[in-house]
């Protein structure tokens, strides 16, 4: 039941408001509030304070916390919800560890995010992997079928989690509802890694979320799409499949005891600030240059291109790709453009494409200032013939990430690096989509796709930072 004397009451405000009673803080921050050193000031300090009484706690929320929380449930229509102050990644860390036992099965999208693949050597869990389907002619990932998915889970009677990542860091997203209606026939829990969604099916100008479409535990990042401050983010119970309370107890081990205020502030006025008005004032800013990227004769932007069709796969339309294949530059060399001729920093530039992400903040302006940025670009750039566009090779897995990365390791080059077990995850960043993970096979096709994507102007890192000139191997018992 909740408490009327909390029911109007917003963090901000109150924290507002014990600034303004000028309590004396003989407690931390270290700071006090007092913003003699301009940073501080620039950071909003004076508001920056600790778990003191009348602020309740994260960690076993039951007063202005709990209330805020409750209103993020009812907002995205979740059993329960919980704040989280070190991002997407927390919420996933805690999820799986509160979803799989130890040594457990997960069957998971292959494009998942680095921190699932964390979460499972975590766990000590073995991987089962499902490949997106894959688009030839836009060169990216597209959704995970619900017909592979039945199949993986037919042919692994010991699966014990399904992860799915939707939309991917490009926006596409997968049919959830019906992904959802095969995993629990099998009597299992479905995750989707939201953190690129927070933003959907809240109006009904960009649709497609988890929470709706029957997934069990769904974890969004509000910074990502959403008006809210860097490492927000939010994590949605929705069925009985998961335990709240064992997921409870796992975020007080991967989230801090000492979570800030002033991000669980700009969460809890994030949730507040969403209305109708918001989105449809970010579709509008979208949909109001639409003829200035279906006008591109060179470039081609995904869902715009009349030239160069999409597919049909259901996408978020806040993202905007342009593709590079059918003229004479790259996606990381369309991104040095932007940046430097017409100070314009996107998102991500892969290899044959760039992804410029909008958000609420946006304006007619400031897209209008990107597409017309494409449209003098595409006047300048010379058409030609596309070159082929393959998916990255799955490597072999030879063993499991706990042993590889616990295992004695070698510094070799890339000559020697040919048939060796990787004892590290290598990846381009952005979007942190492992190409290698501790345990698989370096073998020749893998390690020729990294040299094209280094070519190519793809920045690959490592753990150890070697790639893609070095690589940490398995040493030889």
């Amino acid at each position: 039941m909740k408490n009327p004397e909390n029911k109007e009451k917003r963090l901000l405000t109150l924290l507002k408001q014990h600034r303004s009673a000028g309590t004396v803080p003989m407690h931390m921050p270290g700071h006090k509030r007092n913003c003699r050193a301009q940073y501080l000031k620039d950071l909003g300090a004076s508001l920056d304070i600790t778990e003191i009484y009348g602020f309740d706690s994260l960690h076993g929320a039951n007063g202005i916390l709990q209330e805020a929380m409750r209103r993020a449930a009812h907002r995205w229509g979740s059993q329960q919800s919980y704040f989280l102050v070190g991002g997407s990644t927390c919420g996933i860390l805690a999820g799986i560890y509160a979803a799989v036992e130890k040594g457990g099965r997960i069957l998971m999208s292959r494009n998942c995010h680095r921190s699932v693949y964390n979460a499972v050597e975590l766990v000590g869990a073995s991987p089962v992997y499902l490949s997106p389907q894959w688009d030839p002619i836009w060169g990216i990932e597209g959704p995970v079928s619900p017909e592979n998915v039945k199949k993986a889970i037919a042919e692994n009677s010991d699966i014990s989690l399904v992860v799915i990542t939707s939309p991917t860091y490009d926006g596409i997203i997968s049919d959830i509802a019906e992904i959802a209606n095969v995993v629990h026939a099998a009597g299992l829990p479905l995750m989707v890694d939201e953190a690129h969604g927070a933003h959907l099916d809240l109006s009904p100008y960009f649709t497609g979320g988890a929470v709706k479409a029957g997934a069990d535990f769904v974890v969004q990042s509000l910074h990502k799409t959403m008006p809210s401050l860097t490492q927000t983010a939010i994590a949605h119970v929705c069925s009985d499949r998961i335990d709240s309370r064992r997921f409870s107890v796992a975020l007080s081990i991967f989230e801090t005891s000492s979570p800030s205020y002033l991000l669980m502030a700009s969460i809890d006025e994030c949730i507040n600030y969403m209305d109708a008005k918001m989105f449809k004032m970010w579709n509008d800013a979208i949909v109001e240059n639409k003829n200035i990227f279906s006008s591109l004769a060179k470039l081609h932007v995904l869902g715009y291109s009349e030239a160069v069709p999409p597919s049909s796969w259901n996408r978020d339309p806040s993202k905007i790709l342009v593709n590079t294949r059918f003229c004479d530059l790259t996606g990381p060399y369309l991104g040095e453009i932007l940046r430097k001729q017409y100070h314009i920093e996107v998102e991500l530039a892969a290899a044959q494409y760039i992804l410029a992400m909008t958000g609420p903040g946006d304006t007619v302006n400031t897209i209008g200032a990107f597409a017309a940025a494409l449209r003098e670009i595409d006047h300048m750039c010379v058409s030609c013939t596309p070159q082929s566009c393959l998916p990255a090779p799955l490597p072999q897995r030879i063993c499991g990430v706990y042993a590889a990365k616990r295992g004695r390791r070698t510094v070799v080059n890339r000559r020697r690096a040919v048939g060796k077990i990787s004892g590290e995850y290598i990846y381009a960043y952005p979007p942190a989509i492992p190409l290698v993970v501790p345990g698989e096979r370096l073998d020749r096709e893998i390690l020729e796709y990294m040299e094209m994507q280094a070519a190519q102007g793809i920045a690959l890192k490592s753990d150890t930072g070697h790639a893609p000139e070095q690589f940490s191997v398995l040493s030889p018992l």
